[in-house]
């Protein structure tokens, strides 16, 4: 499968690129910087900006399916993901693709009364505000299409080996913000390209 990967520079974003070569996917990268992203074999980089359209849409053309890892940063207030989901999935829709997998946070949306109060009211209502508001915009974007997505949302994520232990529920099961490995993250949206489990759905994913 042809792959083509958003946000593909911070540290997740690199472990879907991994996790994909891995698996035997051809992969591509997007980005504004090729100097931050080491080649490999199987491995394309497209240096543009998921802020723009165009560019978006001639480096879609041609691909299978869409991995994000696309997030903003807490001191800044410009919406990331939103913005550029709605050109992704414009271009999807122009070129036929389908089948989008993207990060997204828990404590989003209907998930918030499950975190605990110090997320709720500090983390999500004061320090991360921003952020988290720019997550959900980009959920109802995806959820108003007709594109086959898979909204994964993750707690604190770790930098650590992956361990192929992970729970992902979309039941309100989960009250907690939990922790998950970057590696385990990764593995289980690259699995998604090739199930049908959690198309359309939003599950929560914890280690």
């Amino acid at each position: 499968m042809k792959v083509i990967v958003f946000g593909p520079t911070g540290g997740t974003g690199r472990m879907l690129i991994e996790t994909a070569l891995g698996r035997g996917h051809s992969v591509t990268a997007f980005a504004r910087n090729a100097a931050a992203i080491e080649a490999r074999p199987g491995l394309t980089v497209i240096v543009g900006s998921a802020f723009e359209a165009a560019a978006v849409d001639a480096a879609i053309a041609g691909h299978d399916a869409v991995l994000s890892a696309l997030g903003g940063r807490p001191w800044r207030r410009t919406p990331i993901c939103m913005p550029a989901i709605a050109n992704i999935a414009s271009a999807m829709t122009r070129h036929g693709l389908r089948r989008i997998v993207v990060i997204s946070t828990n404590g989003a949306a209907e998930t918030r009364r499950n975190v605990g109060w110090f997320e709720r009211n500090v983390l999500f209502g004061f320090v991360l505000a921003h952020e988290v508001a720019d997550k959900e915009a980009m959920e109802r974007a995806l959820a108003a299409t007709e594109l086959d997505w898979t909204v994964v949302r993750v707690g604190m994520l770790k930098n650590v080996p992956a361990t192929g232990r992970v729970r992902a529920v979309d039941d309100g099961s989960i009250h907690e913000m939990g922790k998950v490995g970057r590696a385990d993250v990764a593995a289980f949206m690259v699995a998604q390209l090739e199930s049908d489990e959690w198309k359309r759905r939003r599950p929560v994913l914890v280690g």
